[in-house]
Formats: structure tokens, sequence, C-alpha cells
């Protein structure tokens, strides 16, 4: 028997993505802030996933996991199938894996980063009579998943008002936005010029440049940009300035690929080629979001917190966004524009309202960052959410820290 440090709380993280997307980069900026005099860090993911590389560049302990991987959702409402159903329970051999873990390396809270691993983890937690939460980061219904989920969790850390699940109570639910680290993610003026001379070699100074920083996948609404680059395109002696589109990002499954390569067709039959530039991904978004005059957040399916959006207000940029999910709280009147989904030419004219007057386009700016530094802040952020840790461990104590070697 080997007993652990009870001066510290241990405290295991799961998450399923096989990618490092918006949750997945949430999930990191905790780990690099985390109090690790009061916490230590496990984090259970896919062993050979980036983002199991990223984690291991915290002072988290990675240990892989056969954990079911993030479902392929394109539903604009109901987010999972049977099929669905079925691979997340040919994968319940891994709470055997769980249990294990949390034997072996004393873990006194499970903090789940997504509902399968929710799923798995609270039942592990049931088991060892120890708390577990969720960070809830889809905004869409997963229907009696969710209600299951529910009852096995102590709390849910709400990424935003749109989040919060009607049937569960009150006091179950904590509301705390996702944050970003408002110093790092200033560019500096020469990162930010070396990328443009490399991105839009040939594009004036006086461009104005938009763009979507996600994943390539249809739910995103990249080709309604695409249309409307093409509309403002055809106006462009109206309108009186030339305006980019950069799309930085790539596709994680192969009907994301076939997306893709339909994006590019439709680019070149409307004869946009000029003014439409694919980046590819780019693990570090903050040049580039700096590089922006726009940010772009087209999605037709409810987001819970886009990263963009706050990334975007971070680096003092205004934002044209659906009103679906949690972009209609975080995007205000003052920090930018929302436009009705599946509307190409709501999002020229929203782009062309901003192109042509600097005044208002550089007041949206100043706003967006004011707003993040009262809500999006990485270390208040933190800070709520290691209380949410305090609290709970608080409760009267479910097990004993005790360590099978």
């Amino acid at each position: 028997m080997k007993i652990s440090d009870t001066s510290k709380s241990n405290i295991l993280y799961l998450d399923s993505g096989s990618g490092i997307g918006g949750g997945q980069r949430s999930l990191l900026l905790l780990l690099n802030l985390l109090d690790k005099e009061r916490f230590t860090p496990f984090v259970g993911c896919l062993g050979d996933s980036p983002f199991a590389a990223e984690a291991e560049k915290t002072e988290a302990r990675v240990v892989p996991l056969s954990l079911p991987a993030a479902h392929n959702k394109t539903d604009k409402v109901q987010r999972f199938t049977l099929r669905d159903l079925l691979e997340d329970f040919r994968q319940l051999g891994v709470i055997l894996q769980l249990h294990r873990m949390v034997k072996r390396y004393a873990i006194d809270l499970i903090h789940a980063n997504s509902l399968s691993v929710a799923l798995l983890g609270g039942i592990v937690a049931r088991i060892n009579r120890i708390p577990i939460l969720m960070h809830k980061r889809y905004a869409t219904s997963y229907g009696i998943l969710d209600r299951i989920c529910e009852r096995l969790l102590h709390r849910v850390i709400l990424v935003s008002e749109a989040t919060r699940w009607h049937f569960a109570p009150v006091a179950k639910q904590t509301l705390i936005y996702n944050g970003v680290d408002l110093d790092a993610f200033q560019a500096l003026p020469e990162e930010v010029e070396s990328l443009r001379a490399e991105l839009l070699p040939d594009a004036s100074d006086a461009s104005i440049l938009t763009g979507v920083v996600t994943r390539i996948t249809p739910e995103k609404g990249i080709h309604f940009l695409v249309r409307a680059i093409a509309e403002l395109k055809k106006l462009s002696a109206t309108v009186g300035v030339d305006i980019k589109l950069l799309i930085v990002g790539g596709p994680y499954f192969q009907k994301d690929v076939d997306y893709m390569n339909e994006l590019k067709q439709e680019i070149t039959d409307l004869g946009v080629e000029d003014s439409v530039i694919f980046t590819g991904f780019l693990s570090d978004t903050r040049v580039v979001t700096s590089l922006l005059d726009i940010m772009l957040v087209p999605s037709i399916i409810p987001e819970a917190c886009p990263r963009t959006i706050i990334e975007a207000m971070a680096t003092g940029k205004p934002v044209i966004s659906t009103p679906l999910g949690g972009s209609k709280e975080l995007v205000t009147p003052e920090t930018g524009i929302l436009v009705q989904p599946e509307d190409a030419s709501a999002i020229a004219d929203a782009i062309t309202t901003l192109a042509t007057d600097q005044e208002r386009l550089k007041a949206m700016g100043e706003a967006s960052r004011d707003r993040a530094e009262q809500l999006f802040s990485s270390k208040k952020n933190t800070t709520l959410t290691e209380a949410v840790y305090t609290e709970l461990l608080a409760a009267p104590r479910r097990t004993h820290k005790t360590d099978i070697a």
C-alpha cells in the first residue's frame, strides 16, 4: 500500500478528442494555470493523439486510455444516433482501466471534458465514491444520454447559458465562460506583418481581412462565407474596398475532407480564387487572429462558447456571427453583428457595414477587448474552476487516499 500526498488533491481529467479543438485548447489552458500547490493533475486520453502530446508539455501526468472517440456530428438539433450509442458501449471495457487508474493514483475528483467520458467516468466515480464534474461544451441535445449523465454528475460547468440543462437542478450547474490568456494572446506587430507577407504577398495594405478560424466541416457554414465574398466581389466597385477571406483550419473526418474539396470547387466556380486563402491548420492562432480585421463565425448549428469569438475579442477584433447557442451571449451590438444563419447576403451586408466604416470598426474592436477583460480572462476562469473543485472536495470524504501498487 502506498499513501499519496495528502496535502494535495489528485484530479483526473478525461478527454476523448483525437485532435485539438476548442474544448481541448480550453483544457490545456486550465492545466497550465492550475495551482499545482493544491492540485496534482492526471490526464486520461487517447495515447497517440495530438492532445496527449500537448498535455505532456504541462505538468500533468498523461495516462493513455482506450476512450471512445469524439462523435462525428452534423445534425442541427439531435447530437447522437443509435450507432454512436453502440460505438460507446463497445468501449465499456475502459471502465476497468479507469477504475484501476483511480485506485493507482488515489484520484480525489474526476473532471470530464465531454459527455462520452463523463458517462464512463461517472460510473467509475460512483464505484469509488468520489465526486465528478463535467465541462458541458455543447449546446445541442443528446437526449436521454444527457439525463443519464446528469444523474451521475455532482456538478456541471456550463460554458454559456446556452448549454444549460432545463431539467437539471440549478444548484448543480455553474456558469464559467471559457477563458483566454489576455496577455499572451497579443501578437507582436512584426509577427503579424511576417504572416501577412507569407499569406498575402500581393494584397494591398488597405485590404480588409476577414477570416474564419475553425475546423473545416459543413456545420460551420463556411460555404456561406464563400458565397458572401462572391457577392462582395461583384459589388467591389460600389463597396470600394478589397476584401479577403482567410479560411484557417483543417478537416477531421472524411466528410470534412469531402466538404473542403467542395468548397475549393465552389471557389473556382464563383471565380473568387484571388479573394479566398486556405491557410491549413495553424496550431498557434494568436497571430492570424491579430492579423484579421473581422472575425467570422457563420455556424449553422448552435455552438456552446466558440473560442474563436473570445480570442477575437482578446485581440480587439469585431465579430460577425450567427445568433445560435452561446454566440448570442458573447457578441453584443457594441462588439459585433449577428446575422441569420445560412444567409450569404446578410453576411455580405455585415462585412460591408464594417469594411466601409473604419471608425465603427475600431470602436467595436475596442469594445471587444473590454468585454474580453471583463468575462474571458483565463486566470479568472481557472480560479472559478478551482473553487468548484474545493467545494466538491470539502464534502464528507467518500474514499480513502490509498494507492494499490
